[in-house]
C-alpha cells in the first residue's frame, strides 16, 4: 500500500566513492612557469612555435584559471575552466579537451 508517491526519504541518495570522480588540478600560472622545464625533460614537445603539453600523461586532469600565461601553450586534458581556456587562448594557444581517462 503507497501512502505518498512524492517522498522519496529525507536523506537521499550517495554515489560509491569509486564512482565519483577526482580532480588533479593545475593552474595556468603553475602551468606557464614549469612548461620551459618540461621541454628540456622531454615532458613537453615545441611544435610550430607553440608548446604542446598533455596533462593526462603528467597527472592531472583539469586546468585552473589562476596565474597569468605568457607563451603559445596547447593544452590536452579532459576539462577546464572557462577561465583558464579564454587565457590560454589571448596567449596564442589553445585548449583540446580529451575523451576519457
Amino acid at each position: 500500500m503507497t501512502y505518498n508517491k512524492e517522498y522519496f526519504g529525507k536523506h537521499g541518495f550517495t554515489r560509491h566513492p569509486s564512482l565519483v570522480p577526482s580532480w588533479k588540478i593545475i593552474n595556468v600560472g603553475e602551468l606557464d612557469e614549469i612548461v620551459e622545464e618540461m621541454v628540456k625533460r622531454g615532458l613537453a614537445r615545441i611544435e610550430e612555435g607553440k608548446i604542446h603539453v598533455d596533462l593526462l600523461k603528467l597527472g592531472y586532469n583539469k586546468v585552473g584559471g589562476s596565474g597569468r600565461v605568457t607563451k603559445p601553450l596547447v593544452v590536452y586534458a579532459l576539462k577546464a575552466t572557462e577561465n583558464a581556456v579564454r587565457k590560454i587562448e589571448e596567449a596564442g594557444g589553445s585548449f583540446i579537451g580529451v575523451k576519457g581517462e
